[in-house]
């Protein structure tokens, strides 16, 4: 395996987290129940919406530090951070670099939830839909071959990028369209007992982790 086919696979990981971290938050905006609907097993959503957030996190920024590596073309540290005159493809590269900024405003933000307040938290959750849309921009049309700048827009790695995007876009129009029906209609802490059923309270295990602040994991601010 070459430095270029782990850096898209890196990016590829980084891609499907995201895509798979956007669908929980929507399913816990709407206080889905996995006991009540399928798999009708007990599944705690906030956790893997919280794990699926680190994991996402890890890849973004490994993805782009293989290319520190390549000898040809070669590219700067400067390059990374701010690809305005990356080797090719800087428009590109720089709506990536757009999304993984975006994507740690938010995720730095969440942990820091219970500081900064619900409200502020809130409002810079939804920048996780612009930074999909430069994500996707990216991932799709960036040459991962690194040659002419072309990409084969029928290859396997695109075609899951293209599935992935049209499954984000198909879930956040249904979230549109069932918009109001999962919101909370009492104190956020209500809201967050309910991911396994009505009227269900929150666990000492499960308060404490809210007290933490693990925004990523508890109450999608989504709609």
């Amino acid at each position: 395996m070459t430095l270029l086919d782990l850096c898209s696979y890196l990016g590829l990981g980084a891609a499907g987290g995201a895509a798979l971290n956007l669908l929980l938050g929507l399913l816990i905006s709407l206080r889905y129940s996995p006991v009540r609907h399928w798999p009708h097993h007990k599944v705690n959503l906030f956790a893997f919406h919280q794990w699926t957030a680190y994991a996402t996190v890890a890849l973004m920024l490994s993805h782009p530090v293989v290319l520190l590596f390549l000898d040809k073309p070669h590219f700067r540290v400067f390059d990374i951070l701010l690809p305005v005159e990356s080797p090719l493809q800087p428009k590109l590269n720089l709506a990536g670099a757009g999304a993984m900024y975006l994507l740690l405003l938010v995720f730095v933000t969440s942990l820091l939830r219970a500081r900064i307040g619900r409200p502020l938290w809130r409002r810079l959750h939804y920048l996780v839909f612009p930074a999909a849309v430069l994500l996707f921009l990216h991932s799709i049309l960036t040459d991962p071959d690194l040659k002419d700048g072309h990409p084969d827009l029928l290859d396997g790695g695109k075609v899951f990028l293209e599935i992935l995007a049209l499954i984000c876009l198909g879930a956040i129009t249904v979230r549109l369209r069932l918009r109001g029906r999962g919101a909370a209609a009492g104190e956020e802490s209500r809201s967050c007992g309910q991911y396994l059923g009505p009227s269900r309270e929150l666990n000492p295990s499960e308060e404490r982790i809210r007290n933490r602040g693990f925004a990523v994991t508890l109450c999608s601010p989504y709609f």
